[in-house]
């Protein structure tokens, strides 16, 4: 093809993909990197024909518009609505220079530059230079700065300068001019230049004014703030070297602290305040940046003050994390940092850990909250003689909060807390201070008597006792030691619920909404069957998980309208059209007599279910729907929904056609019961879900003689504010938490609250109080196996045992507390364990196994959420699994004697050279050095993890189709060197056959020869449905095979390479009944990989993980569920034994044989019988999805009739079930 007809080609490519951005840079450019003011106003000088911001322009930010003046070495000038394209065909070097008109008058000070660009290239070497000229006119320019600045690739970006600018009051014009390497295109949207001052994140006034602490021998901020502004107050400061720094370099703008590659060092920081600042709580920020991958560069600022240098005390302790390497943030704190009457001296001492440097430019603060003047001098001297003991003790397991306020014996608290009694206490302890507004809520909340006040807690939020009004100095030390007897404990104030109301035409008055989750599972996510024990109460806190991530909200009382409809949500916050959603209403219902109620119900959704007293009930289409029930109102539901995926990928799906209107019929005897209806939909963005619901009685009349109220009658809604806040966690005293049938049931049950990623730490302690546990153990069927009660102090641990139990399979375990009297405090989610057999013939089979377990991050991570040292590897061997898909990126020396260890007790790790890290390894010598440390351990080795859908600027380097290719060759050549049965999988893919982003770059490193250095391909995906033998498992065509295949087909070329699902999930949100579907699936997964000759190995990722003790709640980690024990199942009787097709004649029923294991189950809803020839004359035996094992009778001619349904069963004599389960 002739060049000139490729580089049009090129053209409407590359304008394609940038036209995708424009309409959002009005958006943007509404957010400018500064916080200007009319005494410091902004220059943003506007590109495009008609920008947005032209006639926005006020007394803070000036606007004025600019155009293409010259150009050189493009092919082409393309002015759009509100930016400007420089096109060059490929790779290149030219420039291009932009002219803007401007009024004169600016002050004639340093500016602060800025450019807002994006373009194609590596950024690393396509660094632009841009010239800054200003004149009065364009004969008479100067040149006034010439600055370096780096692109963020085809993303948009403020990129600021790190030299000022100059301007003069009588500048009239301004040229930029870029010079630098780009790749297809440079597209400029917008210059800014700013007082240096503005890059401050806030802005303060004359009777509150910022604290700027500056650093550097020269700083630009404080030099532009020499002159007199009331809303700032300037601090210069020192530096010196803290822990494991190796030097300290303090240069005009900044300070630079080294350490030779990476580690974990510091600095220390000291101001003196002169002038001193205001009394209060202030709000603290911090500029810096470092190297370092940012998952491990977190950064602890501890800031001090005091009257001298030598008696300064810990007023807050920070984490900050910057998130772009070597790229300077304001970070700011989740708290504040208190400053006492007569404070003069302020140190701030960094720890943490990064790469090579960390560089400091400073810290600001903000006031938020004035101490007044209650407060003297002396009284300050007397709270810093106590802080000053304190310390930094990070794995302390207490906590000790002094709230401060004014109040009597204030006197005698803090000298206690100063004696030198106390002293010893604070080696254990770590300490908060609070004062103010702060203080006096947690006071009230808590319903202290009076302020100051001292509080122990645990380290898990627990009040262990709380000291208010001492009687002498002594009472102090005494309660350190032991608060429990040295204090009181704080009784929670009565709530009071709200009072039952009749229906009105059969209408309640509101109902109880909330549980909000991505997917159909709703709660039941959390733990199985959670519906049959949920009774929220408003204002109870929930998790709400989306397909990535999630928040923790709230159950909220919704009021009906006159039709009796109520809003689960009045306004979806994101799409549900692929991963569907779910709700729930509550109401709390009372008869005085037995009464007969039909339910109707409609909903904005597609599947209505429904608990009364913890049991399901039936709906059915409602044949005489009430008025008004019989049409859904309101927006139509789209034909083609989208979503995102757990990857965070968008994903389309066909929308469901809406829930026709449902009929109940609901048998109430006299008292107090508990209505749950579960909503699924498939709402996009913005859209209302909303239920109705009627009450009638047999003949249809409304029925207004029921009561209803949102709250629950028999809990104890005081206690209940505070039991809804614990997470409890459940152990059994067994080796990865697997015992084997006989085994003692001894449970370790930890009833306190435990942080998860959405609540990382709560907003007040928890005061315990005496309680009932009550503890519930349940099979997989629903029946009660065992129960026991113990009575205690909660939050709180305690132990119990269950004694043996002899079969195998899940068990639950369900908790729940109660008053001393026996009134309901909460119930929870259920927990459990799986009970499991042996594994001698799985070890012995090993070699034809196709089951992993995955964790990238095993060797670091893997027991964290067991407790347990060793506890991955011991899961892996209880379970018959024995292998991991993943290890730690990297070879890291640390973990070495995990290396050895594993290879010792026969287990099989994948040696993984880069994980997540966009660098790690990313040279021939280090890849090469990895593989040789690594391979005298594994045979297997892969390398980045879903190389192909990261379109982040920092990982285009590695994906640059040449070199990673190259990458690709160096380490497979290098592993099949070191080893002859070496096993290479390179990078995974998501979506191979993507035909835009993701595939096209597959498709590119392809066509570069990329197969020729793989033994497989590591495809990922979470199926949404359950697979069927001979067909495929990923959620498109784009996904598994058919993407890899698809692409191959595209080239004109055939695959030769087998597969590895080497990730993936039986994500339990995408089943109605959650963690029961989640065990089903997992069974089905099994069964279809040992059925595909083409795929060598399946991976769970993060299967053993107990999601609660681990601190995240990612529905396809298994430990503690159902699918734990559905995969030991299918890896004990089906994993690794020859596959033979069974054909059922019927579409709706998929059955296999696995050696002589016949394993069968429905694709439909239905539950029916199959009657199946079996060899007479054995013992045969009836598994269930979870291992539960039951006699299976087989008839006189050799039949036997098996119960079948969508959870699979296994069917094999007991002598075979017995020697694949041996020990």
């Amino acid at each position: 093809m002739k060049p000139l007809i490729l580089f049009i080609l090129l053209l409407q490519t590359v304008w394609v993909a940038l036209a995708g951005s424009s309409a959002a840079n009005a958006a943007v450019l509404s957010g400018l990197p500064i916080q200007s003011t009319a005494e410091r106003p902004a220059l943003l000088l506007e590109l495009g024909s008609t920008p947005p911001s032209v006639g926005e322009g006020d007394k803070t930010t000036r606007v004025f518009t600019g155009e293409v003046y010259a150009h050189e070495g493009d092919a082409s000038i393309q002015t759009d609505k509100d930016e400007i394209s420089s096109l060059h065909p490929g790779f290149g070097s030219w420039k291009v220079s932009f002219r803007f008109k401007v009024k004169p008058g600016f002050p004639a000070k340093p500016y602060t530059f800025w450019a807002r660009w994006r373009q194609g290239g590596d950024p690393n070497v396509c660094v632009q230079s841009f010239e800054v000229w200003a004149g009065p006119d364009t004969s008479r320019l100067e040149l006034r700065a010439t600055l370096s600045m780096k692109p963020k690739g085809w993303d948009y970006a403020w990129i600021v300068a790190e030299s000022p600018v100059s301007l003069k009051a009588d500048d009239a014009v301004i040229e930029v001019r870029d010079s630098g390497a780009g790749h297809d295109a440079k597209v400029f949207d917008a210059f800014l230049l700013a007082s240096p001052l503005s890059v401050l994140p806030t802005s303060g006034t004359a009777d509150r004014p910022l604290v700027l602490l500056d650093l550097g021998n020269a700083p630009a901020l404080a030099l532009a703030a020499t002159e007199k502004d009331p809303a700032l107050q300037v601090q210069l400061g020192t530096a010196t070297a803290g822990p494991g720094a190796e030097s300290v370099l303090t240069e005009k703008d900044e300070v630079q602290v080294f350490h030779p590659g990476f580690g974990n060092w510091g600095a220390n920081f000291r101001f003196e305040l002169t002038p001193a600042i205001a009394p209060g709580q202030y709000r603290f920020y911090a500029r810096y940046k470092s190297g370092g991958e940012v998952s491990q560069v977190s950064q602890n600022f501890t800031v001090k003050a005091g009257v001298k240098p030598d008696e300064m005390a810990t007023r807050g302790d920070f984490a900050l994390t910057n998130t772009t390497p070597w790229e300077y943030q304001w970070l700011q704190a989740a708290a504040t940092v208190t400053v006492l009457p007569g404070d003069r001296w302020l140190e701030i001492n960094n720890t943490g850990k990064a790469d090579g440097a960390k560089v400091f430019d400073a810290f600001l603060l903000k006031l938020e909250t004035s101490l007044g003047d209650w407060m003297t001098a002396a009284q300050a001297q007397a709270r810093n003689r106590f802080l000053a003991l304190t310390k930094a003790v990070p794995a302390a397991n207490r906590r000790l909060i002094v709230l401060d306020g004014k109040g009597g014996k204030d006197e005698v608290l803090f000298r206690g807390l100063a004696s030198d009694a106390a002293r010893p206490s604070y080696e254990k302890l770590s300490v908060s201070y609070l004062i103010g507004p702060e203080a006096e809520a947690l006071s009230s909340s808590l319903n202290l008597p009076a302020l100051p006040a001292a509080l122990m807690t645990d380290d898990h939020y627990g009040i262990l006792g709380v000291l208010a009004q001492p009687n002498s100095e002594q009472d102090v030390p005494r309660f350190l030691a032991d608060p429990g007897k040295g204090g009181m404990m704080p009784t929670p104030p009565a709530v009071a619920g709200e009072t039952a109301k009749p229906l009105k035409g059969g209408i309640p008055y509101a109902w109880l909404v909330g549980g909000l989750q991505d997917g159909l599972s709703g709660v039941s996510v959390f733990g199985l069957d959670s519906e049959t024990v949920l009774r929220p109460n408003p204002g109870q806190p929930y998790l709400s998980l989306q397909m990535m991530g999630g928040e923790m909200r709230a159950w909220r009382v919704a009021p009906t309208e006159v039709n009796g409809v109520a809003d689960i949500e009045a306004n979806t916050q994101h799409a549900y059209g692929w991963s569907r959603g779910s709700g729930y209403a509550q109401l709390y219902l009372h008869v005085d007599q037995p009464t007969q109620a039909l339910l109707h119900l409609k909903q904005s959704g597609i599947k209505t279910g429904g608990w009364l007293d913890g049991k399901p009930f039936k709906l059915a289409d409602d044949p005489n729907p009430p008025a008004g029930f019989s049409s859904s109102p309101g927006e139509q539901v789209k034909k083609l929904l989208k979503g995102l995926t757990t990857e965070g990928l968008v994903a389309t799906a066909l929308s469901v056609r809406p829930e026709a209107p449902q009929l109940a019929t609901l048998d109430l005897s006299p008292g107090w019961h508990s209505l749950l209806v579960k909503l699924v939909m498939q709402h996009d963005q913005g859209q209302r879900f909303y239920f109705a619901g009627l009450f009638a009685d047999p003949a249809g009349k409304p029925l207004d003689s029921i009561k209803t109220q949102p709250t629950d009658p028999d809990a104890d809604l005081a206690l209940n504010g505070i039991a809804a806040k614990l997470r409890p966690l459940i152990f059994v005293d067994a080796p990865a938490n697997l015992p084997h049938p006989g085994d003692s049931l001894k449970l370790r049950v930890d009833m306190r609250w435990h942080p998860v990623l959405e609540e990382t730490a709560l907003s007040a302690p928890l005061p315990r109080f005496p309680a009932k546990l009550r503890l519930r153990l349940v099979d997989y069927s629903g029946n009660q196996v065992a129960a026991q009660e113990i009575t205690g102090l909660f939050p709180g641990e305690a132990e119990v045992d269950f004694g043996k139990v002899s079969e195998p399979g899940y068990y639950a375990v369900y908790s729940s507390l109660y008053t001393p009297d026996g009134k309901l405090i909460m119930s929870y989610p259920a927990d459990g364990f799986s009970v499991v057999g042996g594994a001698a013939e799985q070890k012995h089979r090993l070699d034809k196994k196709k089951l992993w377990n995955n964790d990238y991050y095993a060797l670091a991570d893997g027991d964290k959420s067991f407790k347990q040292d060793g506890g991955y590897f011991s899961w892996l061997e209880r379970m018959g699994i024995y292998k991991s898909y993943g290890s730690y990126p990297g070879f890291d020396p640390q973990y070495r004697a995990k290396w050895e260890q594993a290879k010792q007790r026969g287990l099989v790790l994948f040696a993984d050279s880069s994980g997540d890290s966009a660098w790690l390894n990313d040279n021939q010598a280090d890849g090469q050095s990895f593989i040789n440390t690594a391979a005298p351990f594994t045979k297997f080795f892969k390398s980045t993890n879903e190389i192909d859908i990261r379109s982040e600027p920092e990982w285009q380097k590695l994906r640059e189709p040449v070199h990673w290719v190259q990458r690709a060759k160096w380490e497979y050549e290098q592993a099949h060197k070191q080893r002859g049965d070496a096993h290479y999988v390179g990078g995974s893919l998501v979506r191979p056959g993507d035909k835009e982003g993701a595939g096209q770059w597959f498709k590119q490193v392809l066509e570069l020869g990329l197969d020729h250095y793989q033994d497989a391909w590591d495809v990922h995906a979470y199926p949404q449905q359950a697979p069927r033998f001979g067909g495929a498992i990923g959620n498109g065509e784009n996904e598994d095979e058919r993407g890899v295949l698809a692409t191959y087909a595209s080239l004109g070329r055939k695959n030769s390479l087998p597969f590895w699902l080497g990730e993936t999930g039986a994500k339990a949100m995408h089943g109605l009944t959650g963690r029961r579907w989640q065990a089903e699936q997992v069974a089905k997964m099994i069964a279809w990989v040992n059925s595909r000759s083409d795929y060598l190995g399946i991976a769970f990722c993060i299967g053993h993980e107990y999601d609660l003790a681990y601190g995240r709640i990612w529905d396809y980690s298994m430990g503690h569920k159902p699918g734990e024990a559905a995969l030991y199942t299918a890896s004990a009787l089906i994993d690794g034994l020859p596959y033979r097709a069974f054909d059922t004649k019927d579409a709706n029923i998929q059955a296999a044989y696995f050696g002589e294991t016949l394993m069968i189950w429905r694709t439909d809803e239905a539950v029916g019988n199959w009657r199946q020839q079996l060899v007479p004359g054995k013992t045969w035996v009836l598994v269930d999805v979870v291992g539960h094992v039951q006699e299976l009778t087989v008839d006189a001619s050799g039949y036997a009739d098996i119960s079948i349904s969508a959870s699979p069963v296994y069917a094999l004599s007991r002598d075979v079930y017995e020697r694949l389960t041996r020990n």
